[in-house]
């Protein structure tokens, strides 16, 4: 690429008058620069190891000093703007799709995928692991759960909208019988709540002919629930009513509260979260200030369900090592 095409596409400024007039690639880790590259600087100490690693081009916001004046400077408002602008250049030469999913949508993707696929990879929602992984490889498709990432790479980035054909055919809180095309999975460790998702992930591979498998579906870090004793001993199904259900997004909770005032009347249910923390169909939710005052009120409290936002289990569960789940 040459340096007047590169000013171009990120809006840069050159402030020198260098020798050199193309670069061959690029980078924004300083141990990663080759001979010819482009690196785009976050500090003075990148830059000079850069330079001393034989780059071609330092991309940079703050004032930098000229030490190498046959190498092109240029200077943009900000570094990160900049990159990418770089990367969206990138992402439309080589064709590639960016797909914006939800967290509990990649947990799954990860999960029924059968081997690693050469058509896709999920890219990180920093902006630095994200430039090196888009910059390096050369699939169709990137999946990002960033909204700001998916629209700085692509304007038109899509979102899976169509769903693989399948129905709930029997369901608790905790575990669905579903069917999916002609396939019937049998009390999958899977909330009902996300049937849709689970849909969304199955149409997605068949989109892009990738092989899946949606019996290694198992609960994802988004839901995860733990039956347990009054002291918070982790237990097995049917001996005990306690569940600690692990969530990370309170959208979620609100979605589970719901569905439980529709089908589990007779549940009792209670939420923890931070203190300030506000949800739709909760007036007002355990505050806990941290783990150990957490704990002391899933122990005063009586409940079917309680779920635990914010927390992790290997804190709250009174046992040496933590499983996925106790199911």
């Amino acid at each position: 690429m040459t340096i007047e095409n590169l000013i171009n596409i990120i809006g840069g400024e050159l402030v020198n008058e260098p020798k050199i007039k193309r670069v061959e690639s690029a980078t924004i880790y300083p141990s990663k620069v080759d001979s010819g590259d482009l690196f785009f600087a976050t500090d003075k100490e990148s830059a000079d190891k850069a330079i001393e690693n034989g780059a071609f081009a330092i991309v940079y916001e703050d004032e930098l000093e000229i030490t190498d004046s046959e190498i092109a400077y240029i200077k943009v408002e900000s570094i990160k703007e900049a990159t990418l602008k770089f990367l969206r250049y990138v992402v439309l030469q080589k064709e590639s799709k960016i797909y914006l999913f939800e967290d509990i949508d990649i947990s799954f993707l990860k999960q029924i995928v059968s081997r690693r696929s050469s058509i896709y990879t999920i890219i990180s929602s920093d902006w630095k692991k994200s430039f090196e992984a888009v910059l390096n490889s050369d699939y169709e498709v990137y999946i990002t759960n960033s909204k700001e990432l998916a629209e700085s790479l692509s304007p038109n980035y899509k979102t899976q909208k169509e769903l693989a054909y399948g129905y709930i055919i029997s369901d608790s809180l905790l575990k669905t019988t579903f069917k999916i095309d002609k396939y019937i999975y049998q009390n999958a460790q899977m909330s009902p709540l996300f049937i849709d998702n689970i849909k969304k992930v199955v149409k997605f591979c068949q989109d892009w002919d990738i092989e899946y498998d949606i019996n290694r579906l198992k609960y994802t870090k988004e839901f995860r629930p733990f039956y347990v004793e009054d002291d918070l001993t982790p237990s097995n199904i049917g001996t005990t009513e306690k569940v600690l259900i692990f969530v990370n997004d309170l959208k979620i909770v609100d979605r589970a509260i719901q569905y439980l005032r529709h089908d589990g009347k007779w549940i009792k249910s209670i939420v923890l979260t931070p203190p300030k923390s506000k949800l739709e169909t909760v007036d007002r939710p355990n505050w806990y200030q941290n783990e150990q005052e957490a704990k002391e009120i899933l122990k005063n409290n009586f409940f079917h369900y309680a779920f635990c936002y914010n927390l992790k289990p290997e804190d709250i569960l009174n046992r040496d090592e933590d499983n996925n789940s106790l199911f």
